[in-house]
């Protein structure tokens, strides 16, 4: 390699993930790859683009990013580095800074699209690249589709970004650019500016790549590094850029979304067979499936509950709400309703319902008989941390009575008689991982947490119901690659070995 190449690459890493603006956290808005002088990206692509706001105060920064799955994000692995400009290798889990997503916003300003916080990174070994889960999916918008035969020297690629323009430090709206790819080596595309007003600036890290087929528009890499020719507040005059080839991961791609195949899950005995069973709403269709229990702690084939989509549900719970011996379902809506879907005991609802409104602020919510007048309540926990009692009145909640403080670093929780006295309880998962037993008082209060294990950071989604039908209340988790796990309760607090589920074949 000649000296000039190596001094090349250099300046390209350095400039390329610096992301901190330096007009303060407001420059932190990039969604989209922009050119120095470009006009707003199409809008079809500015709904598959994703922008970047990671940290928080002065050291926030912003980067670019594609959606493949209304779950997952692809960017730039720097873009989550410690140190910009430095190695590019990252832990997978929940990122070390808060980082929020905005998908589909023609305007940073406006209100439309879809905002979610980034709640699980999955960097692809060896490269610039990662997968960034939301933790709600963006129903609104389309998924780039990932491309699965490499870019060739000379074409013309369109990136599209919210990083500095010519004119603008924080450009409001996505830009585009028009690259040509000049080499493709075994992980990276080299890149130039089709014209002297094409380049990636700060912010435009983790761009898409776009080339437009007869089939459609495909993904072909992630923006990471450029000279940034052109840009507001730079002499460089270089537009090379360098980008992350993604068709020959599309298989990593696939795989990881297939990780989030359930988008919301619950469990209780919905089909009237004495076991409990799974509920959860697909990925790839937006429907509520029924998998039945097979009393051992598997779970069978998908039965479809309800023809209608379940979009927009970020929520769900089970049990017996209206007072009629059968499990309904529960389901908080982003606009903050409350949905009440009564079950019909055989594995299907039997209609739906508005009974609460105003839960946008509310993050987790755990249903159970928690005051012991038969009637199903809620527990829910605020952002703010606080704990909320909702008794149940057979067709609606009471106003939520304060049951607790302290709880903003719990990340899950699961209502159940995990005890044998007779009262439901709480268990909960904290965000370092550990697994707490919160007795209940019968009065929709708890007793202090009890640590009875650890390791659980890597649980998506929790819930409980009795699955093998020996009347003791188990646990069931899914985990962040896919499997169902089912913990059978042992009636004093403890579970034993879980039972493994995987995914539902494609």
């Amino acid at each position: 390699m000649s000296r000039r190449r190596t001094r090349t690459s250099t300046r390209l890493a350095v400039l390329g993930t610096v992301l901190a603006a330096t007009a303060g956290s407001a420059a932190i808005t990039g969604t989209q790859a922009v050119a120095v002088v470009g006009s707003a990206a199409p809008a079809a692509l500015q709904a598959s683009t994703a922008r970047l706001h990671i940290g928080e105060g002065d050291a926030t920064r912003s980067c670019s990013g594609a959606l493949v799955d209304r779950q997952w994000v692809l960017t730039a692995a720097s873009c989550f580095a410690a140190s910009p400009g430095g190695s590019v290798e990252i832990p997978a889990g929940k990122p070390a800074l808060k980082t929020m997503a905005t998908i589909g916003r023609s305007s940073l300003s406006g209100t439309g699209g879809h905002v979610s916080e980034v709640v699980e990174l999955i960097p692809s070994a060896g490269r610039d690249l990662v997968m960034a889960r939301i933790a709600a999916p963006a129903s609104g918008s389309t998924p780039f589709a990932v491309s699965a035969s490499p870019a060739g020297q000379g074409d013309t690629l369109r990136a599209v970004g919210f990083g500095r323009t010519k004119t603008e430090w924080v450009p409001d709206t996505a830009h585009a650019a028009s690259m040509t790819v000049g080499s493709v080596s075994a992980t990276e595309l080299s890149l130039t500016g089709a014209t002297a007003n094409d380049a990636l600036c700060k912010g435009d890290t983790g761009a898409p790549l776009l080339r437009e087929t007869a089939g459609g528009v495909e993904l072909q890499g992630i923006a990471t590094r450029s000279f940034q020719g052109g840009c507001l507040g730079e002499t460089e005059t270089r537009t090379g850029a360098l980008a992350t080839r993604t068709d020959d991961v599309a298989g990593w791609i696939a795989t990881t979304v297939k990780r989030s195949w359930a988008l919301l899950m619950t469990s209780v005995d919905f089909n009237g067979d004495g076991k409990g069973d799974l509920l959860a709403v697909d990925g790839d269709d937006e429907l509520l499936y029924l998998h039945p229990s097979d009393g051992q702690g598997g779970f069978g084939a998908p039965v479809k509950v309800s023809p209608g989509r379940w979009s927009g549900m970020r929520m769900l719970s089970t049990a017996d709400f209206t007072g009629d011996g059968k499990p309904d379902i529960l389901g908080t809506h982003n606009n903050g309703d409350l949905y009440l879907y009564p079950g019909n005991g055989t594995g299907g609802v039997t209609g739906s319902s508005i009974v609460g409104s105003g839960w946008s602020n509310i993050r987790l919510v755990g249903a159970g008989d928690f005051n012991g007048d038969k009637k199903a309540d809620v527990m829910a926990v605020h952002t703010n941390g606080t704990l909320y009692f909702y008794a149940g009145k057979g067709n609606g909640f009471a106003a939520g009575v304060q049951a607790g403080t302290g709880w903003q670093g719990i990340r899950l929780v699961a209502g159940g008689e995990f005890t044998g006295d007779g009262r439901i309880d709480l268990y909960g998962v904290h965000d370092n991982g550990s697994l707490n037993l919160y007795e209940g008082k019968g009065n929709g209060t708890f007793a202090t947490g009890v640590k009875t294990g650890d390791g659980w950071q890597n649980m998506r989604m929790l819930d409980s119901s009795d699955f093998n039908a020996d009347k003791k209340h188990d646990l069931i988790a899914l985990h962040v690659n896919g499997n169902v796990l089912a913990y059978p309760g042992k009636g004093n607090g403890s579970f034993g070995t879980p039972v493994i589920t995987p995914p539902p074949a494609n």
